[in-house]
């Protein structure tokens, strides 16, 4: 996604990354997430979304630090106070803020997990709302990073050492944004080792919305539409189902037809959003650009084709998508969607060479599925997966 952003210089983004990661008994800032250190991960995701004046606030172990910061394209800042906590490093690094940023985002080194174009709205909620402070909020709960302006720069240098800048940010209730992304990396850091699992295992798909993050669009689009809903559940079961049975499948019938590796995440993600734009013209294409600009490209893919699609002996996670809408009518399955699609042609018999087309596609995939797990498709809706 590309959004229009402000002048490299006109934001900043202060990382604080001093502390002792006792809890995490290993060094936060130097975890691996991707391959890279926790610490560039951080400083590209700024530096991605046009932010060049980062500021990165060391402490214990600087020299290990500071070469990679560097490095990156980032400025490094000792906080030789950086024992009495947090609040010091972030008052080292906000001081230290080119004097022509309107603004700086804050965000600890370790949440780090969190999508560009989160910090693209930000950015653009920032511009629209006069340079309040701007805090995004994952289904009601607040988290990191927060933009905030230059104007509280001085207040926040000035605070004395048993101040919060929680409730000084709260403070400002007149100033102050909360803005919903759908972006469930707001909310993890890596305080534990468990904690650091759960966040690299979630870097690992970022450009998949997770369920808590499909259910966020749901209800941000959707709000209300308690039947649509029912069937977008619905059909994510289905095809999780199909899913599951098409990777445990070895032994099938037929080794005409393949099966590529599939991503059940995926699957899940295309199959909760195919009809997220269902009430809109041409809704498929639809819902495909509202989910490229959330960022989610892969998914958009497979939404763009969930009513039509060109089918070959490859099963993919479209194939699957494809077929358990098909299977799905509102919230119930119904196996044998013959007789649906009969009707369908005597409702529109104008459009009987399109519906015809969809049923022949769904004919096909069923049988490429059947073929290489060797279950009917009866028999694969009746397992769990």
């Amino acid at each position: 996604m590309t959004l229009p952003m402000p002048p490299a210089m006109a934001l900043s983004a202060v990382i604080p990354a001093a502390g002792f990661s006792s809890r995490m008994h290993q060094y936060k800032p130097l975890l691996k997430l991707g391959g890279k250190p926790m610490i560039e991960v951080v400083i590209r995701l700024f530096q991605r979304c046009g932010i060049l004046d980062i500021i990165v606030v060391t402490g214990h172990n600087q020299d290990l630090l500071n070469p990679i910061v560097q490095k990156v394209g980032a400025r490094s800042v000792f906080n030789p106070d950086f024992k009495t906590g947090m609040l010091g490093s972030i008052q080292k690094g906000a001081g230290q803020i080119s004097s022509k940023s309107r603004g700086f985002f804050l965000l600890p080194v370790d949440i780090p997990a969190i999508r560009p174009v989160t910090i693209q709205t930000l950015i653009l909620s920032f511009e629209k709302s006069g340079e309040n402070i701007i805090i995004p909020e994952f289904c009601h709960t607040p988290g990191h990073p927060p933009l905030i302006p230059a104007r509280l720069i001085p207040k926040i240098v000035s605070m004395g050492s048993d101040s919060n800048l929680g409730k000084l940010l709260l403070s400002q209730d007149n100033r102050l944004v909360r803005h919903p992304v759908h972006d469930r990396g707001i909310l993890l850091d890596a305080d534990t080792r468990e904690d650091y699992e759960i966040l690299a295992q979630k870097y690992q798909q970022m450009n998949i919305p997770d369920k808590a993050e499909c259910q966020s669009i749901i209800q941000w689009v959707l709000p209300g539409e308690i039947a649509l809903q029912s069937h977008l559940t619905r059909v994510a079961e289905t095809a999780l189902k199909l899913g599951h049975a098409v990777e445990r499948g070895e032994g099938g019938i037929d080794k005409t037809y393949k099966k590529s590796r599939l991503n059940l995440d995926l699957i899940q993600a295309a199959a909760l959003l195919h009809d997220i734009k269902r009430k809109e013209k041409n809704h498929a294409q639809a819902g495909s650009r509202l989910l490229k600009a959330l960022g989610f490209p892969q998914v958009a893919d497979i939404v763009a084709e969930h009513m039509t699609i060109q089918p070959g002996n490859l099963i993919t996670e479209k194939e699957i998508v494809y077929l358990a809408d098909k299977l799905c009518h509102g919230n119930r399955v119904e196996p044998d969607y013959t007789k649906r699609f009969k009707e369908k042609i005597k409702q529109a018999p104008d459009a009987e060479i399109r519906i015809f087309r969809r049923y022949k596609a769904a004919k096909q995939i069923q049988a490429c599925i059947e073929a290489a797990t060797g279950q009917s498709i009866r028999t694969i809706l009746q397992n769990t997966p």
